[in-house]
C-alpha cells in the first residue's frame, strides 16, 4: 500500500530545493567575481586601450531610508581597441570610474565579452576577496545541506563529527580551502600587478 503524501513532506522537500538554488547561485556568485577579477588583473580577456569620447555621473543609490551620493562614479562611453588589433568595440563603455575623463583620453582596459574593466589592482583585490568570501559562505551552506543541521537536533560541533570519513566532508572542506587560499592569494596578486 502506497504511502500518503503529506504536507510536512511537500515542505520538506521545497526547503531542500531552496537550500540546493542557495548552493548554486552563491557558487555562481562566486564564479562570477572571480572571473571578473581574473579579467580585471589581465589573466583573463582582450588588453587593450579605452578611448574616451564622453563621461557622466552615475545615479545616486537610493533606498527607502537614504540616499548615497559618496563617492561620485562616473560611466565612460568610447571606442576600445585591443593591443592586437583584432578586436575594436565603437561601444564600449566602463563604468565605476572615480573621475570624469575628457574626451580622447586613453585608459588602459581588459575586455571579455561586453563588459570592459579598467586595470586597476585594488579592484581586482576586492573582487577576489568578494569570491572568496562567498566560496567560505558556500562551504557552510553546504555543510547545513549535507547535515541537515536545522533539523538534525545536534550542535554545530556534533553535525560536524557526523561527517568524518564521508564525501560532504571532503566537499565541505574542499571548498572552504579554496576559499581560504583565494583571500590569502588575492592580496599578493592585487599588489603584484602592475599599477
Amino acid at each position: 500500500m502506497p504511502q500518503e503524501f503529506h504536507l510536512k513532506d511537500l515542505k520538506r522537500i521545497w526547503w531542500r530545493c531552496v537550500h540546493l538554488f542557495a548552493i548554486l547561485g552563491v557558487l555562481a556568485a562566486s564564479v562570477v567575481f572571480a572571473w571578473m577579477g581574473l579579467i580585471q588583473a589581465g589573466i583573463a580577456g582582450t588588453h587593450g586601450k579605452f578611448t574616451v569620447d564622453y563621461c557622466y555621473m552615475e545615479l545616486p543609490v537610493s533606498g527607502k531610508r537614504h540616499t548615497s551620493r559618496s563617492p561620485d562614479t562616473f560611466t565612460c562611453n568610447g571606442t576600445f581597441r585591443a593591443d592586437d588589433g583584432k578586436v575594436v568595440a565603437d561601444d564600449a563603455h566602463v563604468s565605476g570610474l572615480a573621475a570624469e575623463y575628457p574626451k580622447g583620453h586613453t585608459l588602459s582596459t581588459q575586455r571579455s565579452g561586453n563588459e570592459v574593466l579598467p586595470d586597476d589592482p585594488r579592484g581586482v583585490l576586492k573582487l577576489f576577496l568578494i569570491a572568496s568570501g562567498l566560496l567560505l559562505v558556500e562551504a557552510f551552506v553546504v555543510f547545513w545541506f549535507v547535515t541537515k543541521l536545522d533539523k538534525n537536533g545536534m550542535s554545530l560541533t556534533d553535525s560536524w563529527r557526523s561527517t568524518k570519513g564521508t564525501a560532504g566532508r571532503v566537499v565541505v572542506v574542499g571548498i572552504a580551502v579554496i576559499g581560504v587560499i583565494g583571500l590569502a592569494a588575492g592580496p599578493l596578486l592585487a599588489f603584484a600587478l602592475p599599477g
